[in-house]
């Protein structure tokens, strides 16, 4: 299924997101990844929704932020949070593009100082999808920008399939052409209406191997401390599992150069 089809139905549930403890945790690890922002920077956040993360950057200072995604209803659900809020400055823009293909020419001939791309690369069904993440992530990025990104690192942890931090990854099927990677679903509630979607991770990804965006002149990889993190340390004993098995992290990473 396109991400597009499986985004629109819950495009207003998902402003939610933060009630799965999972999600609450990588709130939080973002806020840490990005750091205090400074009013002149701007971010393009791939693969952004509804702009959760794009509103934390803001909340820290970011100047503006740039949120592409495939979905329209997403979208939507984002400019109209940015109305609730009363924010009509548009310091966070909503832009419709499929991320695997090349931006939009007016974002192309940007250079931004952050690009987030959290989950996206678990999206990417193929190699090819792949490379043309990673081709966009660097050629957006001025010399020096940073890199956050969400990823999945173990898909099989074995509180995944009980829920214990309210997500469930099941129905595993290799992919072979194309890959070699993963196809598998993703299930949670929202509101208490369950949620269920398809998400495809390429070996590489899970492998935290960058030799695409290394080739493409991206470097200084790091995953920000799930133990130093204020949510896990308010509970140890309760995320114990995740910090000895992560099911997903927070990667770093930044443009060489400048």
């Amino acid at each position: 299924m396109a991400p597009r089809s499986q985004y629109d139905p819950i495009a207003t549930q998902y402003t939610s997101y933060t009630t799965v403890p999972d999600m609450r945790l990588e709130t939080s690890l973002v806020r840490t990844a990005l750091g205090p922002c400074q009013p002149t920077d701007t971010i393009l956040d791939l693969g952004g929704g509804s702009g959760l993360h794009a509103r934390t950057a803001i909340d820290l200072g970011a100047g503006r932020v740039d949120v592409v995604d495939i979905s329209p209803e997403m979208l939507l659900a984002g400019r109209q949070i940015e109305e609730s809020l009363g924010r009509t400055d548009r310091r966070i823009r909503y832009i419709h593009s499929d991320v695997t293909k090349p931006l939009p020419p007016h974002l192309a001939e940007q250079k931004y100082d952050v690009v987030m791309a959290n989950w996206v690369l678990d999206h990417a069904e193929s190699m090819d999808d792949l490379i043309g993440m990673w081709r966009n992530i660097a050629s957006a990025l001025k010399p020096g920008g940073r890199f956050v990104n969400v990823r999945v690192r173990c898909l099989r942890a074995g509180y995944l399939t009980r829920g214990k931090y309210g997500v469930v990854f099941s129905d595993f099927e290799e992919i072979v052409t194309g890959g070699p990677g993963w196809r598998y679903n993703v299930s949670f509630r929202l509101d208490g209406v369950p949620v269920v979607f398809e998400a495809t991770s390429m070996e590489a990804t899970l492998g935290l191997d960058h030799s695409i965006p290394e080739s493409m002149g991206m470097g200084g990889w790091g995953v920000v401390p799930l133990e130093e993190d204020e949510v896990v340390k308010g509970d140890r004993e309760y995320w114990a599992d995740h910090v000895g098995e992560p099911s997903f992290v927070v990667v770093v990473g930044r443009k060489l150069g400048g």
